[in-house]
């Protein structure tokens, strides 16, 4: 019974990701806003709250910021592995080659966010107590930073779509459906994924229990894979519309979503600073997405001049060799 539970979490997560990823294509027309700030920040807050409410359950229900902090990084990592999916999935064409070179903005600002991260659990380490009140410095920079990213994106866009308009004519595809339509659908379908995720995730511990993975390193890699599902089938969609933009500002938004969820767990800890109960090897974990972030930037600029076609490229495979590296070291770590 819990199986097939499991099976039909997945088969509606897989339809209605599909639909959001629809939704959020037909409300980037409609804002005006476009795909990448769309998928950024609106795309990429819905398929992260999973991670939230999974996250904040293990702080106040288990009291276990740290696993808590784990799932969050391993996300990350998890996120950007997407990409490497995505390449394989979009055939020989890169899918970088065809997404806009202005998600490098977003990556950047992940990528400060990511060192904040860094920084924040080595200061714990000396034991700097850097808070007002319980909430660590760290958590309130990240959070500003995240507001920061939102509202830089959104100029970025507007600009770039004032300039791309003096060009040439905007093609509309969903004239027939109205912006009222379009938000209310996107908002109801938003609820829908969101609840499915946070289903899945409970299956997802279900079957790490039932199995005998309960605590063990497979068993956080299986409830790290349930909380990104929405995020892979939402990027796996919008490549089936042809909507590149909207599937790589999924992925990166997410990683920046899921770093501000960091500065809400803090909120939430009521027991003191957060940081101060983070263990050292996700500073590790925080330096491995620093680097695969670094590597998907690479990868955009340098696809945006180069005709190359292959079924994953170099910057996919170093992706995925530097997630299964990451995986080994954290997994020595805990034995």
């Amino acid at each position: 019974m819990l199986f097939l539970q499991v099976i039909i979490c997945i088969t509606l997560v897989i339809f209605i990701g599909s639909s959001l990823s629809q939704s959020a294509d037909i409300l980037a027309e409609k804002t005006g806003m476009g795909r990448t700030w769309v998928g950024t920040i609106l795309l990429a807050g819905v398929t992260s709250l999973p991670e939230l409410a999974t996250g904040t359950s293990a702080i106040i229900l288990f009291n276990s910021p740290d696993l808590a902090v784990g799932g969050i990084l391993g996300s990350c990592l998890f996120n950007l592995l997407i990409l490497a999916l995505l390449d394989i999935y979009n055939g020989p064409e890169p899918v970088l080659q065809r997404a806009q070179i202005s998600h490098g903005l977003a990556a950047s600002l992940g990528c400060v966010m990511l060192g904040v991260t860094t920084l924040g659990i080595l200061l714990a380490k000396t034991e700097m107590n850097l808070a007002v009140g319980w909430v660590g410095i760290p958590s309130i920079i990240l959070l500003w930073l995240y507001w920061l990213s939102a509202r830089m994106i959104a100029q970025f866009e507007m600009r770039r779509r004032a300039q791309v308009l003096e060009e040439e004519i905007e093609a509309f595809q969903y004239q027939h459906i109205t912006s009222k339509q379009a938000y209310l659908r996107f908002i109801f379908l938003s609820v829908i994924i969101v609840i499915l995720g946070i289903w899945l995730a409970f299956l997802g511990d279900r079957v790490a229990e039932v199995t005998g993975l309960g605590q063990s390193f497979i068993g956080a890699i299986l409830l790290a894979t349930a909380t990104s599902l929405p995020e892979v089938v939402a990027s796996l969609a919008a490549i089936r519309l042809n909507a590149v933009d909207l599937a790589v500002s999924n992925i990166f938004g997410s990683n920046i979503t899921n770093l501000a969820i960091l500065g809400v767990y803090d909120l939430v800890y009521l027991q003191g600073n957060l940081w101060l109960n983070i263990s050292q090897i996700h500073i590790f974990t925080a330096i491995v997405a620093m680097i695969m972030t670094s590597v998907a930037i690479n990868g955009l600029i340098y696809h945006a001049v180069s005709g190359s076609r292959m079924y994953i490229t170099w910057d996919g495979l170093t992706l995925v060799v530097l997630y299964i590296g990451a995986m080994y070291v954290i997994y020595r770590d805990i034995f």
